[in-house]
């Protein structure tokens, strides 16, 4: 297995557990905080979806977000800012509506699945940006994958506490 197809099943199975963990939720358990200063699922789900339209697109490919290109801000009408939020920030920011934001996940997620597809194993060792950052595109991808993986954690953690045990 190389470091394409590697990138390739990480994300696949990041992907197939978080279809998994939001399934059922209803839009008051995705919107749900266990205190003011922590994340909802929504705002995790976020992002981490706009976190790899970032990378993806604007970092690697020097072309503009899925956010911005497909109208994914005002679809959710959410801010442009994807992180270090205030804790009245956080409070304030507008949950979408939960089918809309995996829709702007799996159009995300189609976009990268379709750009890690299309280059060669050999591009993941090109370092895109740098006048900003020594990162070659297979260790972004790599960085990308692994917080996906953790917030996807995050989110599964979420709904246990929220809602417990599915039987």
């Amino acid at each position: 297995m190389d470091a394409k197809e590697l990138l390739l099943m990480s994300l696949k199975e990041s992907h197939d557990y978080l279809t998994k963990t939001l399934d059922g939720l209803t839009q008051e358990e995705s919107a749900w905080s266990p205190s003011p200063e922590c994340n909802s699922i929504s705002f995790i789900l976020w992002h981490t979806t706009r976190v790899e339209d970032f990378f993806v697109n604007r970092v690697i490919r020097r072309e503009k977000e899925l956010y911005e290109t497909k109208n994914w801000q005002e679809k959710l009408g959410t801010p442009t800012k994807a992180y270090q939020y205030t804790v009245e920030e956080l409070q304030a920011w507008p949950a979408p509506k939960l089918e809309v934001l995996i829709e702007y996940a799996n159009s995300v997620r189609e976009n990268t699945l379709a750009f890690l597809n299309s280059i060669s194993l050999e591009r993941l060792s090109e370092v895109p940006r740098p006048d900003r950052s020594p990162d070659s595109i297979g260790a972004m991808l790599g960085h990308v994958s692994t917080e996906i993986a953790m917030h996807v954690g995050q989110i599964a953690y979420l709904r246990g506490m929220k809602r417990g045990l599915d039987k």
